[in-house]
């Protein structure tokens, strides 16, 4: 009995498959780690969609657009998702006076108009003023936000730059609203046909590959003799490559399953609209 076992846990198959456990096991542990510490944490997701002034645009000079009666050569829709992405309440009081938050783009942008698109309570009171010496900035306030409280906003601008910084000083909170990447949503593309799901978003690529890496990393781990009835003789490989497979397919199934993590909307159910674009 000692003898079988011995044989069984010296297979590298069985080797490789107790590490890749154990890698994922770890990795799993540091994560619930960090998700489970409790306090606030401001955080924000952003979008943005040009309107006007593309290349390939290409409007006629005798076209003219205006907005409010002013005209404009460019104009950007940018979407900020603002929420409470921690475990405790963030007070509102907690913000420095003397650098008070406030939504900036670059010198020499104009915010246009702004409007709230879905907020989780009115409690929450966020306050959103424009001032005519500061035509780039919008300032920002807020009572509290629970977790999971927040706020979607929408900003019509003039700027090339398509998103702008959070900034302003909490206590407690030394990075501010912390910008947790772009949304990615289901954009409908110009593309018509039964190709046109795999265009935008290529979330069904990304998919495949992670499926065929898994398929590498399972196919690495079957016996040798399982893998040479798989394989013809005249693809064999002369030695045992089954640790090539596991690694070419972990390396194949994680870029795209980050690149999918990454993208992820990360804000509440509550906060989620049509309006945001990619």
């Amino acid at each position: 009995m000692h003898n079988e076992l011995f044989k069984f846990f010296n297979q590298g198959w069985v080797g490789s498959l107790i590490g890749l456990v154990g890698i994922i096991l770890g990795a799993v542990g540091i994560f619930s780690y960090k998700i489970s510490r409790s306090s606030a944490r401001p955080s924000y997701q952003k979008s943005s969609l040009r309107l006007l002034g593309r290349d390939e645009d290409n409007l006629p000079e005798d076209v003219t657009v205006l907005f409010k009666g002013k005209r404009v050569d460019r104009l950007a829709k940018t979407t900020l998702i603002l929420w409470n992405n921690g475990t405790e309440v963030l007070h509102g009081e907690d913000v420095v006076p003397s650098d008070p938050l406030r939504i900036a783009f670059g010198d020499g942008v104009n915010i246009l108009s702004f409007k709230v698109l879905r907020q989780t309570k009115e409690a929450n009171n966020f306050r959103f003023v424009k001032e005519e010496a500061l035509p780039h900035k919008l300032m920002m306030g807020f009572s509290f936000l629970d977790p999971d409280d927040g706020i979607a906003l929408e900003i019509l601008h003039d700027g090339k730059e398509r998103y702008p910084r959070i900034a302003g000083t909490m206590k407690g909170f030394p990075r501010g609203f912390e910008d947790l990447g772009r949304v990615e949503t289901n954009r409908p593309g110009k593309a018509r046909g039964p190709f046109n799901p795999f265009l935008r978003p290529p979330k069904l690529l990304f998919w495949a590959a992670i499926c065929a890496g898994l398929g590498m990393v399972v196919f690495g781990l079957l016996p040798r003799e399982i893998r040479a009835m798989l394989i013809t003789e005249s693809h064999r490989p002369k030695s045992n490559t089954s640790m090539t497979f596991i690694i070419m397919g972990i390396i194949y199934a994680a870029i795209p399953a980050a690149f999918l993590w990454l993208r992820r909307k990360k804000y509440p159910k509550q906060l989620e609209i049509e309006e945001v674009e990619p």
